[in-house]
């Protein structure tokens, strides 16, 4: 009898809550938004914490930020996706990983054609344009299928002392002449001790690394359209010289094959280094005086190096990646998740989570009159040379075939010559394994 009670009078209040508003009562959902732990959820933490304070009540939707560790964290939530759990809604996957999850992930352009989806629960009209192009083409398949929301972005660009070098180099070869200018072991009189840092330990980074220098030689993973491994191409045997040359010249930070954004970032706030190819995140603890005090005024950034071609003009290309929110095929809460998502994408929460430290991709965070550094620097360098990797369900394993013939050369154990033959070859070697 009290469940009959209890029923009638929450029908009551339906009806009640109708006959003031005019509006029926939305329907309660909550959705779980699942990343790996670190400054990226720690950004999303407190943006769903104002969502779920400001507009929980409005449109019914919660939303539950949890975080795992980014150690195994691919794997754990691939196997999530694999295994068709219900939970969680939003994923938190690389652009490296979408080819591979494609099968467990919605294309989102269904959605974005939906005015709801596209409208904040502020009012706010959204639209695609507002993300910045080249972040937009990180999660665009070739078919045009859209598999996540970008996040953040990161971009690898040279950082320099500018109280020591009044031009950074423009090309490549003049990187490897500048390197060797500020390495004491070649020049006596110079302020630092190693010309340059880059990356070189055996993990994916590497490669990515120096992929602005092989795609600026003229350099592609793949044939012209196709999914077949470009093999020989003598353009790629000058892009693995620069490390074969400044190997040779002893011009590299030690160190070069346990070396990735910790060492980097650490050989820089020693002040004995005059170059790197560094990720834009480490621009603000190097621009910190407490966090760098030997530094903190000297440091500037300038675009990756580039080839000089037939016309006199110099062709770059600089590394572009983003963290993203993908949709899990199986959520039961898609238009949920979708809304949220659209609003810390797009509206108001993409610029609450930039707050917190996040790297939201859009026009009103990187292209503000008021942007904070480095956002005006880098803005325009992704605009004219920014690229992402091409999707494919083996990328992350091609990607660590690339790192292991950068280690390769940087540390003498193959020569630019070996690498530009080897690599290609162990490429299509694997992919024919699969």
């Amino acid at each position: 009898m009290s469940k009959r009670i209890a029923a009638i009078l929450l029908c009551l209040g339906l009806v009640l809550a109708v006959a003031v508003t005019g509006v029926a009562a939305p329907k309660k959902v909550t959705i779980t938004v699942q990343m790996f732990s670190g400054p990226e959820y720690d950004a999303m933490a407190p943006t769903a914490k104002y969502w779920n304070e400001k507009y929980s009540a409005a449109t019914g939707i919660t939303v539950n930020a949890v975080a795992l560790s980014r150690m195994g964290y691919f794997e754990k939530m691939q196997s999530q996706l694999v295994a068709g759990l219900r939970e969680p809604d939003l994923v938190h996957p690389f652009n490296m990983a979408l080819g591979q999850l494609r099968p467990y992930l919605e294309d989102l352009r269904p959605y974005f054609k939906k005015a709801e989806v596209m409208t904040g629960p502020d009012g706010e009209k959204y639209s695609l344009d507002g993300l910045l192009g080249v972040a937009l083409s990180t999660v665009t398949a070739a078919d045009g299928a859209i598999l996540g929301m970008p996040k953040d972005m990161s971009e690898l660009c040279v950082y320099y002392r500018k109280d020591l070098i009044s031009k950074p180099p423009e090309t490549w070869p003049e990187l490897v002449e500048m390197a060797k200018q500020y390495t004491k072991s070649i020049n006596p009189k110079s302020p630092t001790e190693y010309g340059v840092v880059l990356q070189g330990k055996y993990e994916k980074w590497t490669y990515c690394s120096a992929l602005e220098t092989l795609w600026s030689a003229g350099y592609e993973i793949f044939k012209p359209g196709d999914k077949e491994i470009a093999m020989y191409n003598a353009d790629a045997v000058k892009a693995f010289k620069v490390y074969e040359d400044l190997y040779k010249a002893k011009a590299l930070y030690p160190g070069f094959d346990n070396t990735e954004y910790p060492e980097v970032s650490a050989a820089l706030e020693s002040g004995n280094v005059a170059m790197a190819v560094q990720w834009n995140a480490n621009y603000f603890s190097l621009s910190n005086k407490e966090m760098s005090p030997k530094v903190w005024d000297k440091i500037a950034l300038a675009p990756p190096p580039g080839w000089k071609q037939a016309d006199g003009k110099i062709k770059r290309a600089m590394y572009v990646q983003t963290i993203n929110l993908s949709l899990n095929k199986k959520s039961p809460n898609k238009d949920a998740a979708m809304k949220f998502l659209a609003w810390s994408t797009f509206g108001e929460g993409a610029i609450l989570y930039a707050k917190y430290g996040g790297s939201s991709p859009i026009k009103q965070v990187w292209q503000a009159k008021d942007a904070m550094m480095p956002y005006p620097v880098l803005a325009p360098m992704v605009s004219e040379y920014g690229r992402s990797l091409p999707m494919h369900n083996d990328m992350s394993e091609l990607v660590m075939i690339g790192s292991s013939w950068i280690q390769k050369v940087g540390i003498g154990n193959a020569t630019a010559e070996q690498a530009a033959k080897g690599l290609p070859e162990e490429m299509a070697a694997f992919l024919k394994s699969r």
